[in-house]
């Protein structure tokens, strides 16, 4: 028994941590990386729906961020958006960035956000553009007021260190124009 267990303790201590699978990293298909972008961006499940983004999107949306701090309104937008001071804005990653922004807009823009939660998106397909890119084709069904909206719009998705994140499509537009407008006073 000692033996098999000092086995098992040098197999352990032999395994780096790259050597260890995260579950987060699991190798997801672009259908259910899109899938899944989807689900949280319903929930408004900020956290999920960064999870599933690519770092370049989260760096416009960071951007943007820096755009609204620095402007004239730049102390309204950490007070009343972000509930935060500069020095703290200024240690968010670009995940945490699009985060808050998203909190902070779901305060400020009520009705855009419970659209979202009110839209049924179904993955119909995937076009591939070479070893790196995926184009999913979606449904987006959205009944706004008993009137069903349907469109089948498409969604881009780069695969970025072994994994398929969300780069572009038109719900982080909307997200990124709503961001840039938002009603916060000068």
């Amino acid at each position: 028994m000692r033996r098999v267990l000092a086995v098992l303790l040098a197999v352990a201590a032999s395994l780096t941590p790259a050597a260890i699978p995260h579950p987060a990293a699991a190798q997801a298909t672009p259908e259910e990386a899109a899938q899944a972008f989807f689900d949280g961006l319903s929930r408004l499940r900020w956290a999920q729906v960064s999870e599933q983004m690519h770092t370049e999107a989260l760096a416009e949306f960071h951007l943007i961020s820096r755009q609204l701090v620095e402007s004239l309104r730049g102390d309204s937008i950490l007070i009343q958006l972000y509930d935060a001071s500069l020095e703290e804005w200024e240690s968010w990653s670009p995940r945490e960035v699009f985060e808050r922004s998203m909190t902070g807009l779901t305060r400020y823009a009520r009705g855009l956000m419970e659209s979202q939660v009110m839209t049924d998106f179904r993955v119909l397909g995937t076009v591939a553009e070479g070893d790196t890119i995926r184009h999913v084709v979606y449904r987006e069904t959205t009944d706004h007021m008993g009137t069903v909206i349907e469109a089948a719009p498409t969604t881009t998705l780069v695969l970025e260190d072994g994994v398929w994140r969300v780069r572009e499509n038109a719900e982080l537009a909307v997200l990124r124009i709503a961001l840039r407008g938002i009603p916060i006073g000068r």
